[in-house]
C-alpha cells in the first residue's frame, strides 16, 4: 500500500479556502434607486447593510430576506444580488445562488467578487475550467482578491499541474503573507510535486501559527510518511485525531503508517474507523481488503473488494485484488474474469496481463497464458517477472531453448538479486539441452542462493540434483 496523494478534493475545499469573504457595509448605492417618494422606511442601502450584518452573523435566511427587500426597492442593485447569492450558497441552495450571481454580473460585469463567488461554486461542482475562467476574470477586475488566486491554484492542483499551483499559491502569499490558506494549499501542491521538504515547511508554518490546524497536521503527516519519517508522521496524524476524532482521512492515512511499521491489526482498525465515519469510501474498502487478504482472511477480503467496486466500478485495483485472492483459492475462472475487467479499465497494465497469464497457466490454458505474457512484455520490456512466467510456459510445452533464453534474460537483468528458483529452473533446462556443465553451475549457484535466503527446502532439492550430476 502506498499513501494516496492528499489532494484538496480529498480533504474538502471549503474547509481550507473558507466561505465568502466579508466586505465593508455599503455607504452609497451602486445604482440609482427607483423614485418612491411616497414610501417611508429603510432604503435599499439600509436593507443591504442589514443583510450584511445578518450574513456575517451567519443568519443566512434573514439575510436573504433583507437583500430581497433591497432588490425590490432597487432592482439594479448588483451587490445585493451577489450577497444574496452568497447566502443561498451558504444554505446549499446552489441553483438559486448561481441565478443571483449571474444576474449580478449581467447588471455589473466589472464586479470581481461575483466572479470569485461563481468560481468557488463551479469548483465545488466539478466545473474546473469554468472555475478557472471565473477566477482569472475576478483577478483581472480586482487584483486584491487573493481568493481568486487560490481557486486558480486549486484548478491547477486538481489537473495535476503542481508547478502552476505552486506559482499561484506563492503569488497569493506574496500578496498577503498572513493568509494561512495559501501556505496550506501550497503545502499540498508541494506534496503533489513530491517536494516533501518544502511541503513540510509550509505545513509547519501553518502549525506554528495555528497549532490545532488538523488539515495541516494531516498534510504534514503525509509528507513525513513520504520522507520515511514514520514516527513523526504517526505523531501528526494521531494529534489530528486527538483534536478531532471525526476525521476519516486522518485514520485512513495513519493506516499506511501502521502498514509500513508492520502493525497490520492497527492499520485494519484505522480503516474500520475511517469507513464508520465515511461509509462511501471505496479506497478504504480496497485497502482493508488488501490487508485482510494479506492476513489470510480471504472471505472478508473478497467482501471488501466487492464493496469498493459497488462504490466505484472503475476501481481496477479492487478487481485485481479480488482476482489475486480468487487465484490463491484455486478459482482460476473467477480470477480471469476479474483480471479481464481490470484490463478493460487499464488496458496498458503489464501487471494485470501477467497476472491473468498466471491464471490461464493455472487453468491449463497455455496458449492464452503465452499471449498474455507476450502482451505484458510488449508493454513493459524490462518486466522480468513476465519473462520468468513465459519461460514456465515454454518449459511446459517442451520448448527448452526459448525457456533457456527467457530465464537467461531474467538472470542477466536481476544480477545479484536473482531468484534462486530461476537459477534452479534454468539449470534443469540446461540439463535437457545437454549442457551438463552449465546445469551444474546454475544448480550450484541456486543452492548457494537458497542457503543465503534461508530456503532450506529449495536447498535440499537442489543438492539432490547436484549429486546426480
Amino acid at each position: 500500500m502506498r499513501l494516496s496523494r492528499l489532494t484538496i478534493a480529498l480533504l474538502g475545499t471549503a474547509t481550507i479556502v473558507g466561505g465568502f469573504p466579508t466586505y465593508a457595509l455599503a455607504q452609497e448605492p451602486t445604482a440609482p434607486e427607483a423614485a418612491t417618494p411616497e414610501v417611508t422606511g429603510p432604503s435599499a442601502i439600509d436593507l443591504y447593510n442589514q443583510g450584511i450584518e445578518q450574513f456575517e452573523a451567519e443568519e443566512y435566511a434573514a439575510a436573504i430576506v433583507s437583500f430581497t427587500e433591497a432588490i425590490q426597492i432597487n432592482p439594479s442593485f448588483a451587490e445585493a444580488y451577489v450577497y444574496r447569492g452568497a447566502a443561498y450558497r451558504a444554505l446549499d441552495e446552489t441553483e438559486a445562488a448561481i441565478v443571483d450571481i449571474d444576474r449580478a454580473i449581467a447588471l455589473d460585469p466589472q464586479i470581481g467578487r461575483a466572479y470569485l463567488l461563481r468560481a468557488e461554486i463551479n469548483y465545488e461542482l466539478g466545473n474546473a475550467q469554468q472555475a478557472l475562467s471565473d477566477a482569472q476574470l475576478a483577478l483581472a477586475l480586482d487584483p486584491t482578491l487573493g481568493g481568486a488566486r487560490l481557486y486558480a491554484g486549486l484548478v491547477a492542483l486538481q489537473e495535476g499541474d503542481s508547478q502552476k499551483a505552486i506559482s499561484d499559491f506563492t503569488a497569493a502569499i506574496t500578496q498577503d503573507p498572513t493568509d494561512l490558506r495559501a501556505y496550506l494549499l501550497r503545502g499540498f501542491a508541494y506534496d503533489q510535486a513530491e517536494m516533501y521538504f518544502e511541503a513540510i515547511a509550509d505545513f509547519s508554518y501553518v502549525l506554528d501559527e495555528e497549532g490545532d490546524n488538523v488539515i495541516a497536521l494531516i498534510g504534514r503527516g503525509a509528507a513525513y510518511y513520504h520522507e520515511g519519517q514514520l514516527s513523526a508522521a504517526e505523531a501528526d496524524l494521531s494529534r489530528a485525531i486527538e483534536i478531532n476524532p471525526e476525521l476519516p482521512y486522518a485514520y485512513y492515512n495513519r493506516s499506511f503508517i501502521y502498514v509500513a511499521q508492520n502493525r497490520l491489526m492497527l492499520a485494519i482498525a484505522d480503516l474500520d474507523q475511517a469507513i464508520a465515519l465515511q461509509p462511501i469510501f471505496p479506497r478504504a474498502y480496497l485497502n482493508r481488503g488488501l490487508l485482510l487478504a494479506r492476513a489470510g482472511q480471504e472471505r472478508p477480503a473478497i467482501a471488501d473488494f466487492g464493496r469498493a467496486l459497488d462504490q466505484d466500478p472503475e476501481l481496477a485495483e479492487a478487481l485485481t485484488g479480488r482476482a489475486n485472492v480468487q487465484l490463491a483459492r484455486g478459482r482460476e475462472l473467477d480470477a480471469i474474469t476479474d483480471y479481464t475487467r481490470a484490463l478493460a479499465i487499464t488496458p496498458d497494465s503489464a501487471v494485470n496481463y501477467k497476472l491473468r497469464g498466471d491464471a490461464y497457466l493455472a487453468d491449463g490454458n497455455m496458449t492464452a497464458a503465452l499471449s498474455d505474457y507476450n502482451q505484458a512484455i510488449a508493454i513493459a520490456p524490462d518486466y522480468t517477472a513476465a519473462y520468468a512466467a513465459r519461460a514456465e510456459v515454454y518449459n511446459s510445452v517442451g520448448d527448452s531453448q526459448r525457456a533457456f533464453d527467457d530465464y537467461s534474460l531474467v538472470i542477466s537483468a536481476d544480477d545479484d538479486d536473482v531468484d534462486p528458483d530461476v537459477l534452479y529452473k534454468r539449470g534443469l533446462v540446461r540439463l535437457r539441452l545437454g549442457d551438463r556443465a552449465g546445469a551444474r553451475a546454475d544448480l550450484q549457484q541456486a543452492a548457494d542462493r537458497y542457503l543465503e535466503t534461508g530456503q532450506t527446502d529449495g536447498y535440499r532439492e537442489t543438492v539432490i540434483y547436484l549429486r546426480q550430476l
